[in-house]
């Protein structure tokens, strides 16, 4: 199981028996009066032989005596258990009021804490031997001192030392060194007997034994002292040790070693002193070599920084270059299509000077490649278009101008001119562009077309004349005879609107004038009103013949029978979904109608051809004794459109 929490080491108590601490890449950005606090909290938090992993650039060297390191490259250190351990500076975890409230004397104990294991080691020390004693760990620095122990060490000059050698009495750290040396290297116990070392002007005669101590994975060193006779004045132990009877041969030599056991001494402190210098050395060349390799770790994240940045660099090149690719292949796409619809098409900037154009656009314009920046007035062209620069600069100005049909000077053919504006990604006029497409034979269709419909009009007139002259032979003079020709004849009318329109559509405001022309319209007998509306040829047919059916009737029967009578033709648009064309007819002034007996065969063909040909209804009924018809057809693009033809833009009524 994993816990993962939140938790600081500067101002969270420190956790206890832990396996490991990881702590990578933290304390290089802290001072070092914070890196002294930190690492024996970690030696506090970790179990015995626990272990410690740092950064790369993260050391202890400074705190060797409570980490041993195992992997110095890999940085990876163990929590020594045989060591003297300083107080933790807790009082930092207590709460504000309680730390004020804490005595001087508690925030400067000095007392040092013992581990389970040095307790262990010194009972063991006490209870084979039982003088004073010292243990140390294989450095030589001091981890646990007996009572007592001041008659043969004392502090040495200088700051705070806890080397044992450095701290030895005259006439001791020469045996005592030896003494550790050879126990290291044996692992077994020392034993130096008759050592002659000065206490307080005295001498006093010891033995002095070192034992090694395994505990663990770690060896510690008992260093035990053990007087040897009572303590004498110097000059009594000089004369004790030469009898009156050496001679001065004997006398000299061991003045002269004595003199060289001062001067051996003299070394030795020299090369303590020598040793203190090259440990501080040391100590500033770590501090050096953690701030160089702090600095080494910032430029190796330097570097990965400008690795990921070259990456995202070569990724946005990539990506530019595709860009580049598929710009190119959509440039061919296009130029492949311009070539390939012959389509003539110039693009131009707001001063109409020429940006590129289609090989089509050399028919029509004296062009080469080099005309590019050129003005397209300054060309030479081919085609009848004089208003070509007034049309260009309408639409840079934003009009709008439509589409024209040019001819070529040669008279060969002809083009329809389309000139639309250029417009850039903010929807902004930054030019012309002008097409001109080939319609020379799209015209020789439209005049083949107008000669046929020429001779199929003519020749519907004709047919139309024939069967009304058998009508007018064969059939008595009665209604119906009468009927037939009227009817013919209304087609002929219907047919002379549709034929002038190319038999596109037809005005329906045309069909009913042409329908009631015969009838008169002076005096306002007639009323013809509504808006501008086209109809299709079929629409147009069944329209017409319901005209006809209702003006023959109104001419025989209704208003039109009368001199007083009135005839009111109109037409609305009603609705929205769908929309609808209304017609309506109504006469006044008529004799009164009381009612419709059976339909005749006008009134069913009013009916029926609106509601099955065109989808409508018709309706025939008696108003205020007057005629009405409403006639209601889909206002679809399959039966009419709005608006007037070109060859009709007026919409008042015919006088």
């Amino acid at each position: 199981m994993c816990i993962f929490s939140a938790h600081s080491v500067i101002r969270d108590p420190p956790f206890s028996r832990l396996d490991l601490i990881s702590c990578r890449n933290l304390l290089i950005y802290l001072r070092p009066g914070r890196q002294a606090q930190i690492i024996p909290l970690f030696h506090y938090a970790l179990r015995p032989s626990g272990y410690l992993f740092l950064g790369s650039s993260e050391n202890v060297s400074r705190h060797s005596e409570l980490f041993t390191s195992l992997d110095r490259k890999s940085r990876i250190f163990r929590r020594r258990d045989l060591v003297a351990r300083p107080p933790l500076p807790l009082q930092q975890f207590l709460p504000q009021m309680r730390r004020e409230a804490a005595g001087p004397e508690e925030n400067n104990s000095g007392l040092l804490q013992r581990s389970d294991t040095l307790r262990r080691a010194a009972n063991t020390i006490v209870e084979h031997f039982a003088p004073t004693f010292v243990i140390v760990d294989e450095s030589g620095q001091t981890l646990y001192f007996s009572s007592g122990t001041g008659k043969y060490l004392q502090p040495a000059a200088g700051p705070p030392n806890r080397d044992i050698v450095g701290m030895c009495r005259p006439g001791l750290r020469a045996d005592l060194r030896t003494a550790l040396h050879r126990a290291k290297e044996t692992g077994q116990r020392v034993v130096r007997d008759r050592i002659h070392v000065q206490i307080n002007g005295g001498v006093q005669m010891i033995s002095l034994a070192v034992e090694p101590i395994i505990e663990g994975k770690e060896t510690a060193y008992g260093v035990v002292f053990t007087d040897r006779g009572p303590t004498s004045a110097q000059d009594e132990t000089a004369r004790t040790e030469r009898p009156e009877s050496q001679d001065a041969t004997v006398q000299l030599i061991e003045k002269e070693l004595q003199e060289t056991k001062e001067r051996l001494q003299s070394t030795i402190e020299e090369l303590e002193t020598a040793n203190e210098e090259f440990r501080s050395s040391n100590e500033e060349l770590l501090s050096v070599n953690e701030e160089l390799q702090s600095t080494n770790e910032e430029l190796e994240t330097s570097k990965e920084e400008l690795q990921s940045v070259n990456e995202e660099l070569q990724t946005v090149n990539n990506e530019l270059s595709n860009k580049i690719e598929e710009l190119d292949r959509a440039n061919s796409d296009l130029n492949n299509l311009f070539r390939s619809t012959q389509i003539a098409t110039i693009f131009l900037d707001r001063n109409l000077e020429i940006r590129s154009f289609t090989p089509a656009v050399t028919k029509l314009f004296n062009l080469i490649p080099s005309d590019n920046g050129r003005p397209l007035t300054d060309i030479v062209s081919r085609i009848d278009y004089p208003d070509l620069d007034q049309d260009m600069r309408r639409v840079c100005a934003g009009e709008e101008v439509p589409e024209r049909s040019v001819p070529h000077i040669s008279g060969s053919g002809y083009y329809l001119a389309r000139i639309l504006p250029y417009r850039i990604a903010n929807n902004q006029i930054d030019g012309v562009l002008l097409t001109f497409v080939d319609v020379t034979s799209l015209v020789a269709a439209e005049e083949q077309q107008k000669v046929l419909a020429a001779e199929l009009s003519h020749r519907v007139k004709n047919t139309l004349a024939v069967v009304s002259s058998i009508a007018e032979r064969t059939l008595s003079d009665d209604d119906a005879k009468r009927n037939l020709i009227g009817r013919l004849h209304a087609l002929g009318h219907t047919h002379d609107v549709l034929s002038e329109s190319g038999w596109t559509e037809a005005g329906l405001r045309e069909l009913i004038s042409a329908e009631l022309s015969p009838h008169g319209t002076g005096d306002g007998i007639l009323q013809i009103s509504g808006p501008p509306v086209m109809l299709k040829p079929q629409a147009a047919l069944f329209i017409a013949l319901a005209v006809h059916e209702l003006s023959t009737n109104a001419a025989k029967y209704g208003a039109l029978s009368v001199p007083s009578g009135r005839v009111a033709v109109s037409w609305i648009i009603t609705g929205d979904r769908p929309p609808q064309l209304e017609i309506n007819w109504r006469e006044e002034g008529r004799p009164e109608v009381d009612g419709f007996g059976s339909p005749g065969f006008g009134t069913e063909l009013i009916e029926r051809g609106i509601r099955f040909e065109l989808q409508g209804e018709a309706k025939l009924e008696a108003v205020n004794g007057g005629l009405h018809c409403r006639i209601v057809i889909p206002a679809n693009p399959q039966n009419l459109t709005f608006g007037s033809s070109r060859s009709r833009q007026s919409t008042e009524d015919p006088p």
